[in-house]
């Protein structure tokens, strides 16, 4: 485990947004995911407190938290082309896609671009999905069933990145929603961010509720880190900070890597059935948030993975891949690394679970 000692003081300045929550609220389908608490003996055998799961298998109808953040940075980067305020009613926005022909052009392993397709077909524009040649058909036809168009690229997600990029800015009615960031291209995956803020408002009312305290561990999953960077943002801006533990596949851990490193540092990915979270790259806003905010960074396998999900079927909670590493990585803390987190019998436990259970040769990432 990488232990970041430093991060337990070093403060946030984010600013809760009500227009992010206030927009999602406006579309269809929208409502609270679910927190649930798991079974106490869970707690009991890890010696800590209260162990809650954020299931983010049904938002807005899509099986991952991903459109949240497609939603608000599409909308965003619409808008901001069409000189007209996010806030603006979203009959009025569609009017007038229809008559600038707008196309969306993203990279994915699955979910994001889903979510990315979803929101161009609702608001009536066009979209081309880049994806890595691993990707399996099933996961590619969830796609297409969106309205996209999908093309594989001969490479990983990191070169379906770049594709993307060259392709939109060949367009005049391209658009480029990606939810990472490079030098020259910041503004949008910031948009995404802030579009996965609303978990975190829903996770702090809804951990009161069943609680009476505020969170001490939360643990999110990692691919390019902007769903880390929002959680990071929120939870280290308060005067009380809960604590933040990063997980990765042990196949790409492009953020402990960087960690260890002490910078940014690109790695070349293998297989994972954890394949939401198989990117090479950090996004560059995202770094520094990451950098100094996240307390700890762990790595787990596919089978370690795969055993907590049988452990959550046994709890008749039905998760992803991606979603059970964050119960994996809670299985692996030693005793001392415990200690190291400040975490005992009173400690309150969010895991992120930002997929939903995957078919039967389906990968959706």
């Amino acid at each position: 485990m990488y232990h970041n000692p430093s991060a337990r003081s070093w403060k946030s300045k984010h600013i809760v947004r009500p227009s992010v929550l206030k927009f999602h609220q406006t579309l269809p389908d929208y409502g609270k995911t679910p927190l649930i608490k798991l079974p106490a003996k869970v707690g009991e055998q890890l010696g800590v407190g209260a162990i809650l799961l954020k299931d983010e298998s049904h938002r807005f109808a899509l099986p991952s938290y991903k459109i949240l953040g497609a939603s608000w940075g599409c909308v965003c980067t619409i808008t901001h082309c069409l000189g007209i305020l996010p806030s603006a009613p979203l009959s009025r926005i569609r009017q007038l896609v229809a008559v600038v022909h707008y196309t969306f052009y993203t990279a994915t392993d699955g979910n994001w671009g889903r979510a990315v397709a979803h929101m161009a077909k609702f608001l009536g524009a066009n979209a081309l999905i880049y994806v890595p040649k691993v990707m399996v058909e099933a996961t590619k036809q969830k796609i297409r069933q969106e309205g996209a168009e999908v093309i594989v690229v001969d490479g990983d997600y990191d070169m379906a990145v770049k594709e993307a990029e060259r392709a939109a800015i060949t367009q005049p009615r391209g658009l480029l929603i990606e939810d990472t960031a490079w030098p020259g291209y910041e503004e949008i995956p910031q948009w995404v961010v802030d579009g996965y803020s609303t978990m975190m408002v829903e996770i702090d009312e809804q951990c009161q509720e069943l609680t009476g305290r505020p969170l001490n561990l939360i643990i999110c999953p990692v691919g390019v880190g902007s769903l880390a960077q929002a959680v990071v943002a929120h939870y280290k801006s308060r005067d009380a900070p809960s604590t933040v533990m990063a997980v990765e596949p042990d196949t790409a851990a492009c953020l402990k890597t960087s960690l260890e490193s002490g910078q940014m540092t690109s790695i070349s990915t293998g297989n994972t059935t954890m394949c939401g979270m198989n990117c090479g790259t950090v996004s560059m806003t995202a770094w520094p948030f990451l950098r100094n905010g996240v307390d700890a960074s762990i790595t787990v396998t596919d089978d370690e993975s795969a055993e907590a999900q049988e452990m959550l079927k046994d709890m008749e909670i039905s998760m992803g891949p991606c979603s059970a590493a964050t119960l994996a990585a809670l299985f692996s803390i030693s005793e001392e690394e415990k200690e190291t987190l400040h975490l005992n019998r009173d400690s309150v436990i969010v895991l992120l679970g930002t997929e939903g259970a995957r078919g039967e040769a389906f990968d959706m990432s």
